[in-house]
């Protein structure tokens, strides 16, 4: 009983000595309850503001509980809210430890030269100087062959095929009587053994002929290079004629992709450009090369210029005839520009926005910004205005921050006129400033139950499907079917179907960019159409084209660039 006893004074002092704490602020002058709520936080009709020691972001009118925890809600404190510290009326503020929880990661605005990043579509190709043909320097009979089919390796010195042949016999009989005699004329002798040499027969053959003394009816014909054989143009018993092509043979260590450039983006390429390219067959392995060549002549049809680069093949993975997809990066001639990089930037309609780091010495806090976006320039943006050299912008945890600010009715993506209550949800908890707040509200374009955010940060299980059947209502020229689905990703109403079409341009390349970083466990097709705003892509379920940006127009204009899984 006596331990009982100690630990509940013990408890009691402990109490007390809190309490006064609270009520005397630690301060050698006494001070009453009245005086503790007079230099509380106060609003503008005056009435005192309650918070939660645990959630300072909540605000209330009366004593309660907090929505959160269940805290007993305490006056706040006017020292929270300095003005001199405070971030600005439109920041969202984080503790340190919601920060860290959220990864919220900010990069300096910069001032650059913009790389030029243009996307291609190619093939592989047989590297054509490194092909041979293998042509008959006489005329014959083919009497046995050692390489009967098209893709065998063959390598230098190897037997092709057996060939009968009266000047073949000739000029044996020329070599052998010319070699009684080499003494007393050695250039006649010499001259016949050129002979058989010039006709790519080795040295070899020729020794055993001298020393035989023997006219071979029969002589093997041998490959003069290494590599595969990609056409036979002899069969056995065949009659050939000099300068006949016998065998083609081509070697594959180094091929070259062969890439297509639109006709709108020729301009940015350059002989000597780096490329970056993936091979479609030969997944998790990136190979690059620079430009050697640009077609001069466009191709009409197409409308497309090719574009070449060669490429060491190493183990022979890559096969002519596979598609692969080019990343090509040309620098410009513009003067140096503001960039920034393209994960800090937001898109709704026809509205960019960035969060700028408008952290104070003991607040760290973000506040939403709009930006009028240049060219894409690689993974960067260049801004044409906004934002000003040393700066800094959310790269990282950017929906976070946004989830936050519409959360707290501050200017975001969706919420263009802050203060209105458009986009507060059911549960208005303000500021993020704890971790719990982070772990409910940070799930990256992931969790939006009341949909009072961008539609856009659903999941992608629940983004995709809706996302095809408006693909598809759009390629069937289907207006009412269209705005039936777009409302997932939109809030703008539409009055043509053209509209809608440039608004479907902006949820492609965001909707593309998302399942490129976040992987999608159904099979997708990344399409291209180079005719609509410069060049266009869409994810479509099928490979075959059906354009939704043209509809009935041009259904099956562009080509399905790469298989998205």
């Amino acid at each position: 009983m006596k331990t009982k006893n100690i630990l509940i004074y013990t408890g009691l002092l402990l109490g007390g000595l809190l309490l006064g704490y609270l009520f005397f602020g630690g301060t050698s002058e006494p001070q009453t309850l009245e005086e503790h709520i007079s230099e509380t936080h106060t609003d503008e009709e005056g009435n005192i503001v309650y918070t939660c020691s645990m959630h300072p972001q909540i605000r209330e009118s009366e004593p309660g509980n907090c929505p959160i925890c269940g805290m007993e809600l305490i006056p706040a404190d006017d020292l929270n809210d300095n003005d001199s510290e405070s971030p600005g009326p439109n920041a969202v503020q984080f503790s340190k430890a919601a920060l860290a929880l959220a990864e919220i990661e900010t990069s300096l605005v910069r001032t650059g030269t913009p790389v030029v990043q243009t996307r291609l579509p190619g093939k592989i190709a047989v590297n054509q100087n490194l092909v041979s043909n293998v042509t008959a320097h006489f005329p014959g009979r083919v009497r046995e062959l050692y390489v009967d089919y098209t893709g065998d390796y063959v390598r230098k010195g190897q037997k092709l095929a057996s060939i009968y042949s009266p000047e073949l016999i000739t000029a044996q009989r020329e070599l052998l009587e010319t070699a009684r005699f080499k003494e007393q004329n050695p250039r006649l002798y010499e001259s016949s053994r050129r002979k058989l040499l010039l006709w790519e027969f080795p040295e070899e053959t020729i020794d055993q002929i001298e020393r035989s003394g023997q006219v071979m009816e029969e002589l093997d014909f041998f490959s003069p290079v290494s590599g595969y054989v990609s056409q036979i143009d002899i069969s056995r018993e065949d009659h050939i004629r000099e300068g006949s092509m016998l065998y083609r043979i081509a070697d594959l260590s180094r091929v070259w992709v062969q890439f297509e450039a639109f006709e709108s983006s020729v301009s940015n390429l350059n002989t000597g450009d780096k490329v970056e390219f993936t091979v479609s067959s030969v997944p998790g392995q990136v190979y690059s090369g620079h430009v050697s060549f640009i077609q001069p002549f466009l191709d009409e049809n197409s409308r497309t210029v090719e574009v070449r680069i060669t490429s060491d093949n190493p183990q022979n993975k890559m096969k002519p005839g596979m598609f692969a997809e080019g990343v090509i990066s040309s620098r410009t001639d513009q003067p140096p520009q503001l960039l920034i990089p393209r994960s800090a930037v937001l898109w709704t309609g026809s509205r960019s926005i960035v969060f700028v780091d408008v952290s104070t010495a003991e607040i760290p806090a973000f506040a939403a910004r709009e930006v009028t976006l240049g060219n894409r320039a690689g993974n960067e943006y260049v801004i044409e205005s906004g934002l000003k050299p040393g700066e800094r912008v959310v790269t990282n945890g950017t929906f976070k921050v946004d989830a936050a600010a519409q959360l707290s009715d501050k200017l975001s993506m969706m919420n263009p006129e802050p203060g209105s209550g458009a986009n507060l949800g059911a549960h208005d908890h303000g500021d993020m400033n704890s971790e719990e707040d982070a772990e409910m509200e940070g799930g990256d374009m992931e969790t939006n139950d009341d949909h009072s955010g961008h539609e856009m940060q659903n999941d992608l299980e629940v983004l995709i499907p809706e996302y095809l059947k408006l693909q598809d209502a759009l390629a069937s020229d289907n207006f009412e079917l269209a705005k039936e689905h777009i409302t997932m990703f939109s809030i703008d109403s539409f009055s043509d179907i053209e509209e809608m079409r440039a608004e479907f341009r902006s949820i492609s390349e965001a909707l593309i960019n998302r399942v490129e970083e976040e992987g999608y466990q159904g099979t997708l097709y990344k399409q291209y159409c180079p005719m609509y705003d410069g060049g266009s892509s869409w994810i479509s379920d099928k490979e075959t084209i059906e354009n939704p940006f043209y509809g009935s127009q041009m259904h099956n204009c562009g080509e399905t660039v790469e298989q998205m899984n």
